[in-house]
């Protein structure tokens, strides 16, 4: 009785797909999106920076204007200090980005600033997350 019932939470188990949750492959794969999205801003090409925003996103239309305001009105480039890890499941990612912020407006005025911003990713499939949200934590301008 033991071995049928053993061989049927197996079976189940097999049939069922269940692969475990990899949370460092979730960072690693998190942490390529983040780099490839401030290297699309720095590129300043709005369609590679806007695929990697879920369009069920509250703030995609948001987020398509401002990034397109930035880019007509400045030349910024990114430089990431640190990515830290406020949750991670298989559904959800929030991470938290510390960066410098420096360049120069249309009028060739300097600017320097540090922020913090926390994207919030979403799981589309296996391996691969979209942003559904980017929020300034904290602006030190």
């Amino acid at each position: 009785m033991k071995k049928l019932l053993l061989f049927l939470l197996c079976t189940v188990v097999t049939l069922s797909g269940c692969s475990p949750f990899n949370e460092e492959a979730a960072k690693k794969s998190v942490e390529q999106e983040i780099n490839n999205f401030y290297n699309n801003l720095l590129m300043e090409d709005i369609d590679a920076v806007m695929s990697q925003v879920s369009t069920d996103s509250e703030q995609y239309y948001d987020l398509y204007d401002n990034y397109r305001d930035i880019f007509q009105k400045y030349n910024y480039s990114y430089q990431l200090k640190e990515i830290s890890y406020e949750q991670v499941s298989k559904d959800i990612v929030i991470a938290s980005v510390s960066l410098t912020v420096s360049g120069v407006n249309r009028d060739e005025e300097y600017d320097s600033y540090d922020v913090v911003q926390t994207f919030t990713f979403k799981s589309v499939s296996d391996k691969k997350w979209k942003i559904t949200a980017i929020d300034d934590k904290y602006d030190f301008k």
